[in-house]
């Protein structure tokens, strides 16, 4: 049935790209990779078919592509677009576009976007250096740093809160604190102040220090944290079970699923624990 009703431009944009890359139009991949388009049709016919629009196809494309725009590539294009089109659509592709994306650039985007464009936007080769099972992996990692990170966080501030509950704000330089954890801070400091790219760390010493060193401090203070958890080695065990798999995402290693559940297991039988009290 014929009509005036344009086709989705995601969906034509990725399959004129496969149409370019299966007929190995690699200047025109080039040329669009990562890049998006926008169908625009006027109020006036063609002139090809007498019931057909006259249609402009407007592509966004990263900045630096825009000198690889030629006469041929344009012309090529359009018999492309062209031909692309339903038959049954009434629009004539009569000319296309070339514009910067400029969303490419936008500050809002997420690490994973940009690499996932930055990826798009190179050459086919680039898969040879990145495999894409390796970014789905990657993905998978980021998944896994977000959740040790608030579980890592979590522990701080219950830390804190009860230390801060017995002995006020100053609590740090009342607490029992062994020589190793004394040292990690100052040396931990020391590397903040020679970075100075490095965010400042919260006033609490406790963030200067990681999942096996906050499992020393309830350890070393085991009279304050006791009736909070059914024994210490209950507790230390598990802290120390996701400090391995912290450790695994800290040296860009593989998080599987049972690394996983042991994060997930243990967090929340540590959180029901300390809820039971509060």
């Amino acid at each position: 049935m014929f009509t005036y009703e344009k086709p989705d431009e995601e969906v034509f944009f990725s399959t004129l790209m496969k149409y370019l890359e299966k007929t190995k139009e690699d200047k025109l991949v080039k040329l669009l990779k990562g890049g998006k388009c926008s169908i625009r049709s006027d109020r006036e016919f063609s002139g090809q078919r007498w019931n057909a629009k006259w249609t402009e196809v407007a592509f966004y494309i990263l900045i630096d592509n825009l000198d690889l725009v030629d006469k041929e590539l344009n012309k090529k294009l359009i018999s492309v677009c062209h031909r692309l089109i339903p038959a049954e659509a009434g629009f004539d592709v009569m000319s296309v576009d070339f514009l910067p994306n400029l969303e490419i650039y936008s500050v809002e985007k997420s690490m994973i976007e940009d690499l996932d464009d930055t990826v798009n936007q190179l050459s086919n080769s680039i898969e040879e250096l990145l495999p894409s099972d390796v970014k789905e992996k990657g993905k998978e990692m980021a998944e896994a740093y977000i959740y040790l990170y608030s579980v890592e966080n979590s522990i701080r501030f219950f830390i804190e809160k009860v230390c801060q509950e017995t002995y006020g704000v100053d609590y740090f330089s009342m607490i029992n604190l062994n020589k190793s954890i004394k040292d990690s801070i100052e040396i931990r400091k020391k590397q903040e102040e020679k970075n100075k790219w490095i965010r400042v760390r919260a006033n609490s010493e406790l963030f200067y220090l990681d999942f096996k060193e906050l499992g020393m401090i309830l350890s070393n203070n085991w009279t304050l944290f006791s009736k909070y958890f059914p024994d210490q080695n209950w507790i230390i065990t598990k802290i120390n079970e996701m400090a391995e798999c912290r450790n695994l995402v800290a040296h860009n290693s593989y998080v599987g699923r049972h690394e996983k559940d042991v994060v997930r297991v243990n967090f929340n039988s540590i959180l029901r624990q300390i809820n039971q009290i509060h």
